[in-house]
């Protein structure tokens, strides 16, 4: 093969293997884009058939964490479960803040939960564990925990149970 044949084919491999090396990169972040993922809003307070059962925001608290952060607690329900479907997927929870900004759930409770609220640092998070001495019909109470900037306003809960659901749900917290 001469130099030059060389040359051209590596090239036409690079444009060709090089965006495909992005799309492979990005697939992920696609799939989770807003975009692309059918969102149910819930307005406060009211219950919403998602996954398998009756999901419900309980209450979110916003508490003391540091001068230019604080802890924001979030607890939620699952009632009517049908533990089939729920033992489909895994449960994945964001916070998202107005400027779309968003916080994963801290993997430990933080020490002001458990010192305000003891008996909602005991509540299982969101996961397939959560279910697992659960009855069908019956509701399962879950908490998490977030720590985001003081100034963060307009937050959503979001909910994502991939295979179970290709919805996400969304609670507004219109107190924020």
């Amino acid at each position: 093969m001469s130099e030059k044949r060389t040359f051209w084919t590596c090239l036409l491999a690079l444009i060709v293997a090089l965006p495909l090396a992005f799309v492979a990169r990005a697939w992920d972040s696609l799939l989770e884009s807003q975009w692309l993922a059918a969102e149910i809003v819930v307005e406060d307070g009211a219950a919403r058939a998602f996954a398998g059962g009756q999901w419900k925001l309980v209450d979110m608290r916003r508490l003391p964490r540091t001068d230019d952060a604080r802890v924001i607690l979030a607890e939620f329900e699952a009632s009517s479960i049908d533990l089939a479907a729920l033992s489909k997927g895994a449960c994945r929870v964001r916070l998202i803040d107005g400027k779309g900004r968003q916080f994963e759930p801290v993997t430990l409770t933080e020490p002001i939960v458990r010192k305000m609220y003891p008996e909602v640092a005991e509540r299982p998070r969101c996961s397939v564990l959560a279910f697992a001495d659960a009855k069908a019909g019956t509701a399962v109470r879950m908490a998490e925990s977030f720590i985001v900037p003081a100034e963060a306003r307009d937050l959503s809960l979001r909910i994502e149970y991939p295979g179970a659901s290709d919805e996400t749900l969304v609670f507004k917290w219109t107190r924020s």
